[in-house]
């Protein structure tokens, strides 16, 4: 498939700190990638490059195949055919519905206009709402005219920073799919600035994770579940164990525990016990190492042991 937007060695410093480190990666057309990574590892820095609100130190970025930035070309953001929706969503709020979505697109003909925001709108279930103001709308209906105003000049490239951070958790996984939907149908490709994890691995058909300015792992949902390359990303991806076995450590997930009341490799003890519904999550002690796993029962330290899928475990540094 044809790489839509491409970085190589793109590096960039505040005051001689040095927020990103030689980033390299090549983003698929159509698809929906998320940038995980704690505060300051520069997931924010680094949408800002690539939307043009900064410029990078070292490194050459093209959309296209066409440069953006390197050492001596810098097109400007309105110049880029990038969408960006902004965590507060930027909207604003003595405009008009119709009027937020067509502010990109002043120039075109009436006509034009009134097309594009009566599709966009039809798109996202909001038609009618043309002459509502953004105050009378929900979180997610405002999030949703963030989207398509910034779909209103079809972008290459549609930019979110942490769109679902002003969502009411309750709402929050309806409102994803929504988006998701959206992103899809139209075939656009995203890149979604996030820390939640569950998050990332809901939406994305790739996650980007960041650490210290650098990227330690490009790749699929799965892989970064299944086949984290760190124990820090192994952390931040679902309940990890980690274990050593002839001087290599191991990252082992839940699924890839097994307790049993008849035997396996290592007696446990239990150490705490809850009651979660669908099943109960156990923390248990053997040697010096404890284990979080699942039950769907609640269990007894008599005669319990643990046995670990070791074909399915990963090596992590």
């Amino acid at each position: 498939m044809k790489n839509i937007l491409t970085l190589n060695n793109i590096s960039k410093s505040f005051d001689n700190n040095e927020i990103l480190k030689d980033i390299t990666l090549d983003i698929e057309k159509g698809k929906i990638i998320s940038l995980l990574g704690k505060s300051g590892s520069g997931k924010s820095t680094l949408l800002n490059i690539i939307a043009g609100f900064e410029q990078s130190k070292t490194g050459i970025l093209c959309l296209n195949n066409k440069i953006l930035s390197d050492q001596k070309i810098f097109i400007e953001p309105q110049k880029r055919n990038i969408g960006f929706v902004f965590q507060n969503y930027a909207l604003f709020p003595h405009m008009t519905i119709f009027d937020n979505i067509t502010f990109g697109i002043e120039n075109y003909q009436k006509e034009e206009k009134n097309k594009i925001a009566k599709e966009l709108l039809e798109l996202v279930h909001l038609s009618g709402y043309e002459k509502r103001y953004p105050h009378e709308l929900s979180g997610g209906q405002q999030q949703r005219v963030a989207l398509i105003r910034a779909m209103a000049l079809n972008p290459e490239l549609i930019l979110l920073d942490e769109p679902f951070s002003g969502i009411d958790t309750m709402l929050k996984s309806q409102i994803q799919k929504e988006l998701l939907q959206i992103l899809k149908s139209t075939h656009k490709t995203a890149i979604i600035v996030t820390h939640d994890s569950s998050e990332a691995m809901a939406m994305s058909d790739k996650i980007i994770y960041l650490e210290d300015g650098k990227i330690m792992q490009y790749d699929t949902p799965v892989n970064i579940y299944k086949k984290p390359k760190t124990k820090n990303i192994a952390k931040s991806f679902g309940i990890a164990n980690f274990i050593k076995k002839d001087d290599i450590e191991y990252c082992v997930r839940v699924d890839e525990c097994r307790l049993s009341d008849e035997a396996g490799e290592y007696k446990v003890s239990i150490v705490s016990q809850s009651f979660q519904g669908d099943k109960y999550i156990l923390d248990v002690q053997f040697d010096n190492n404890i284990f979080t796993v699942y039950s769907p029962v609640c269990l007894s330290d008599e005669n319990l042991f643990l046995s670990i899928s070791w074909d399915d475990v990963v090596e992590v540094t």
